[in-house]
């Protein structure tokens, strides 16, 4: 196992944690592993998406390109189709 590190939080977070660790059949421990992963992942997400908004925004600035409200729609819709074609085949 990897070098473990020390959290310090409140005696009160730490009884809602403790709560909420024995009811799912986890350690506090596991419990703070998993939320502070799950969190990065969310961060880390978010950091990629800003990125993508970025790249697609300096293309727009370069090009001028843009798509259509009807393009969009009309994309949209035939995704919905095909889901629901999809779902009603299974």
């Amino acid at each position: 196992m990897s070098d473990r590190k020390t959290l310090l939080i409140s005696e009160d977070l730490e009884a809602r944690l403790s709560a909420i660790a024995g009811q799912s059949g986890h350690t506090v421990d596991e419990l703070a592993d998993a939320v502070l992963r799950a969190h990065a992942d969310e961060q880390e997400r978010g950091s990629l998406e800003k990125a993508e908004d970025e790249r697609r925004w300096q293309r727009y600035l370069e090009t001028g390109q843009t798509v259509s409200l009807d393009t969009v729609r009309r994309k949209l819709h035939t995704l919905a189709d095909d889901a629901t074609g999809s779902a009603e085949t299974r």
